[in-house]
């Protein structure tokens, strides 16, 4: 049997099922099709007009029948060889002019089936070629030229010419008959000194597809007789072919003005030609050049914001500026920074094919320079100075930097053209695109207060991600991310100044700005947790006042205690203490794993700032199974109706049902098997694992370890589920999911100080996850019902009211309000004080980002209640909205949170109002109706009076101690009827008897 390596046989025997007990009491919670081209098509031409028949001065005769066969299958030329004869073969093509209206010339070839008789003689051919109109005798026109021809259905023949003696050309041929068959020449050579040779060629052969220009004519769709007169043919004109017939010298004047006359209408036809193919280039040009007019016109109108981030943020549009407004005078910054001045002036040459227009800022590794590209018309680019090398090792790994950054292409990353050596620079040039637009350190200082909106700046960084995670999966890391070095531009946000670019783990000069560039560098190298750590440098000098000295941004994020926007959103907060960690190993593993929660953490700002919710797209946890906390309150009211006493404390097992629970990793390789498992029975599904885990193809699954944890717990088997996460500790302890467990289990053990910590953690990992926070809440709760703080007020009125992120926020108090209290902060506390802080702000988020949570707003209903923020407490719970199947459990809570504090006549009547929004076929309207009129009647009691200040009835009853005693009597007769045990039935009336006003008879 094949074993895992990766457990015991000891711990592997340990899952078997009788080693379990299954006896034991558990709970179970609720649960269009393109041809290709021809590869043949791009022959030769050589090739295919290659001779097939030779023949020599004494088998002419054979030649001649031969190419006279040849013509019954092809259109071939009979090419008729002789010692003596002048003209070696007929050319039978019909000549007529292009028709220039439809863009294309017209060529047909005939065939004559009847001359491909073997009998068939030379002057047989001569004389059927003589018989058809238009047609002459090749020798007639001896320099006629190949020309391209089109069929009249578009497509395109091979090059047709005429039959020239010795020369070899491929010859158009035509038969008597004069069908026309497109797309084949036939050539006819013949040899004065007797030697003949038959080629033919396909003239469909004319090379592979490749890119052409199409005629665009806007008059093409009109109809025939409006595009002019049908266009001249020409006739062939031969003035010796009557030599014979008529020898008397005579000269026919009405034949010679014909000839004159085709002529003239030749020439004419030219010119129309000419005059038409002039005008459609004028209007092409025309066309063309409004369309580039249009095109820059547009370019710089404001259009509207652009949507990021799953259309959660929308980025400003960006008007494009001209290049040259970015230049700066090099002056300052010599004069500021001491730097040397530019090698380089405007007007100076590069390579002979850049020209300098000047700077535009002072890097790193020199100066930066803007030029013009004069072997691309208009284009501007940037030369950027490169490291100097001093030793052959130096040389070498500069050369291998230039390969792999020559081979980087993403929209999101400036595009490099070449690189240049210069003397007058050492290192030379790296040539990249200019993208116009301004710096995110441009777009900041701009702003009021010289911070981007969080939303905006988290936007920004979504944006850029993408392009680091292609330099992280190609093997290289970008080093040098800062605000400076994201341009935004009207459509697309890029990352330029690719000079720092390195190999992971790269040695030698490694290129950073103070303050942002991560410390481990200098003795680890470069790795993508050090690119993590600029991007956390990044986000948090877009939107925080960070810490400086000498204009260098100090480490560290500042404590929320003394930055407001951090005590207003606290997830940022832990999102930039994971991110900028001095452990490389404890922060964000990945680009993927960081983006994840950083949309996480946009929900929760876009939330608490504006109050609108985005759906979780990309949470890495289930959404909540169940509720907890929703029903105690009201339940309590049953006592009257049965005479049992019921808690409204939360427990410990139906927060662990209600909390979510974490999603398979889909990388994870034993995925698909607990995809299968999901829906199994729990000790199915523990069967299905532990045989899994004896299998090698599932060794080094993670999921599945897990799973069998998940698959204990939901059995009950806590103390197993404990024992097993112990055994995995070494190899797992570090992943997220261990923690949840882990968290969960002593959860169920009730050890809350165990599971607040292991809850902290997957916190810290996960800062935009809603369930930890969830989980940390409710812990937080459970431990103040312990220590038997639930219903006592324990922070300062203000800070309550600002944790419930509905009217103020945590933003909105002094600094002093939180000095020290650095523990506040932390969620692994025991401090009363700090547990209801942090209980309160848990559920206020998790409420705020999600309104289908609503064992959150039931929570922060409860605490707000603790502290005496009855109004805030109802307010909470008036947000459920009224589709939610506990909207009307929401209102009953709020009716007896109403009645519970601080009676008051308008309290009553609200709470009053609010039931009589209930129907009363609801099961609870009695014994509620009965604790609101208690409420009423105790109010007038303890204020001495009579009767309420208003004369408005309470219910059915007048607002006096006489009229809420009769309707006190009335309602609990009324319970009493529904009362399941006969004997509470007795104690009801008994009751009722006792609180009836004396009446007499």
């Amino acid at each position: 049997m094949n074993h895992n390596p990766n457990f015991s046989e000891d711990e592997l025997e340990y899952l078997e099922p009788e080693n379990l007990d299954t006896q034991r009491q558990f709970r179970q919670p609720t649960k269009a099709s393109y041809r290709d081209a021809d590869p043949d098509r791009d022959r030769d031409r050589d090739a295919a007009d290659s001779p097939n028949t030779a023949s020599t001065a004494d088998d002419a005769d054979t030649n001649a029948a031969n190419a006279a066969n040849a013509a019954a299958g092809s259109d071939t030329a009979a090419a008729n060889a002789g010692a003596d004869s002048p003209t070696a073969s007929t050319n039978a093509a019909n000549r007529r002019p292009a028709n220039r209206d439809v863009g294309a010339d017209t060529a047909a070839t005939t065939h004559n089936a009847d001359a491909s008789d073997n009998g068939t003689s030379e002057a047989d051919v001569d004389t059927a070629a003589a018989q058809v109109p238009g047609t002459a005798p090749a020798a007639a026109f001896p320099d006629t030229e190949a020309t391209s021809r089109q069929t009249t259905d578009g497509s395109t023949t091979g090059p047709s010419t005429a039959a020239q003696g010795t020369a070899g050309q491929s010859t158009a041929s035509q038969s008597a008959a004069g069908q026309s068959t497109a797309g084949q020449d036939t050539a006819a050579q013949g040899a004065r000194n007797g030697n003949t040779a038959d080629e033919s060629g396909n003239a469909g052969d004319t090379g592979g597809v490749g890119t052409a220009a199409v005629a665009y004519d806007p008059f093409a769709s009109e109809p025939i007789e409006h595009r002019g007169d049908p266009g001249t043919s020409a006739v062939a004109f031969d003035p010796f072919a009557d030599d014979d017939e008529d020898d008397d010298g005579s000269i026919d004047p009405d034949h010679l003005s014909s000839l004159l006359a085709d002529l003239e209408n030749i020439r004419a036809q030219r010119e129309s030609e000419r005059d038409e193919k002039t005008a459609q280039e004028k209007s092409s040009e025309r066309s063309r050049r409004q369309a580039i007019d249009t095109f820059r016109e547009r370019r710089g109108t404001q259009r509207t914001e652009r949507p990021v981030a799953d259309g959660m943020v929308r980025l400003p549009f960006i008007t494009p500026a001209d290049p040259t407004a970015a230049l700066i005078d090099p002056k300052e910054k010599i004069k500021g920074k001491k730097v040397p001045p530019p090698q380089l002036e405007p007007g100076d040459m590069v390579a002979e094919q850049y020209e300098i227009l000047g700077v535009i800022a002072h890097g790193g590794m020199g100066w930066i320079y803007l030029a013009n590209d004069h072997y691309v018309s208009g284009r501007v680019v940037v030369l950027k100075g490169m490291q100097a090398q001093k030793s052959a090792d130096e040389t070498a790994a500069a050369e291998a930097e230039r390969e792999f950054l020559a081979d980087i292409t993403h929209p999101g990353i400036v595009k490099i053209f070449n690189f240049i050596d210069d003397d007058r620079v050492p290192g030379g040039f790296i040539v990249m695109e200019y993208v116009g637009g301004p710096s995110l350190r441009s777009r900041r200082n701009k702003q009021p207060n010289e911070l981007l909106p969080v939303d905006i700046a988290i936007g920004y960084i979504l944006e850029i991600l993408p392009a680091l995670e292609y330099l992280h999966s190609r093997g290289v890391v970008y080093n040098d991310l800062k605000p400076d070095n994201i341009i935004v531009t009207e459509d697309q946000v890029k990352l330029i100044d690719l000079g720092a670019v390195s190999g992971i783990g790269a040695f030698g000069f490694i290129y950073g700005t103070q303050g942002f560039q991560a410390p481990e560098v200098a003795s680890k190298g470069p790795s993508i947790a050090s690119d993590i750590y600029t991007i956390g440098r990044t986000l948090a000098a877009l939107c925080l006042k960070l810490p400086s000295e000498d204009g260098v941004f100090l480490p560290g994020i500042p404590n929320p205690s003394k930055e407001p926007e951090l005590r207003r959103f606290l997830s940022l907060y832990r999102l930039l203490l994971r991110a900028t960690h001095r452990d490389p190993q404890r922060r964000f593993s990945s680009i993927k794993e960081l983006r994840t929660q950083l949309y996480g953490v946009l929900r929760e700002v876009l939330a608490i700032r504006d109050g609108r919710q985005y759906p979780s797209q990309h949470s890495l946890f289930s959404p909540q199974r169940t509720t907890f906390g929703t029903k105690h309150l009201v339940f309590r009211t049953d006592q009257l109706i049965d005479g049992i006493d019921r808690t409204i404390q939360i427990t410990a097992p139906e927060v662990v049902s209600a909390l979510p629970t974490p999603l398979v990793d889909r990388d994870d390789v034993g995925a698909s098997l607990l995809q299968g498992t999901s829906y199994a029975e729990p000790q199915e599904a523990l069967e299905t694992l532990r045989q899994a885990m004896r299998t090698p193809e599932y060794e080094h699954s993670a999921e599945i370890p897990l799973g069998v944890v998940r698959s204990m717990i939901d059995l009950g088997y806590t103390d197993e589920a404990r024992q097993w996460l112990g055994s995995i500790e070494d190899r797992l302890g570090q992943d997220w999911r261990y923690q949840w467990y882990a968290g969960i289990t002593e959860l169920l053990h009730d050890d809350y100080i165990d599971a607040q910590e292991y809850f902290a953690t997957v916190l810290d990992l996960l800062p935009g996850e809603a369930a930890p926070k969830l989980a940390i809440a409710a812990i937080n709760e459970l431990i103040l019902q312990q220590i038997d703080y639930s219903e006592t007020s324990l922070i300062d009125a203000t800070v309550a009211r600002a944790c419930s992120n509905l009217h103020t926020t945590l933003a909105d108090l002094p600094s002093s309000a939180f000095e020290g209290q650095p523990e506040i902060w932390s969620h692994v506390t025991q401090d009363p004080s700090a547990l209801r802080f942090n209980s309160m702000r848990l559920y206020g988020i998790v409420w705020a980002t999600n309104p289908t949570t609503v064992s959150s707003a039931f929570g922060l209903a409860r605490q707000l209640r603790a502290e005496g923020q009855v109004e805030l407490s109802v307010a909470t719970l008036d947000k459920v909205p009224n589709a939610s199947r506990h909207f009307r459990m929401a209102l009953l809570t709020t009716v007896l949170q109403l009645i519970v504090h601080d009676l008051s006549e308008s309290r009553i009547r609200r709470a009053a109002r609010r039931l009589e929004e209930v129907p009363t076929n609801e099961p609870r309207f009695l014994q509620i109706k009965i604790a609101v009129i208690s409420a009423g009647l105790n109010f007038l009691r303890n204020a001495d009076l009579a009767r309420a200040s208003s004369p408005n009835d309470l219910f059915e009853y007048a607002f006096t101690q006489r009229g809420l005693r009769t309707g006190l009597a009335e309602t609990l007769r009324a319970l009493a009827r529904q009362a399941p045990f006969s004997r509470h039935r007795y104690a009801l009336v008994d009751l009722a008897n006792q609180v009836r006003p004396i009446t007499t008879f």
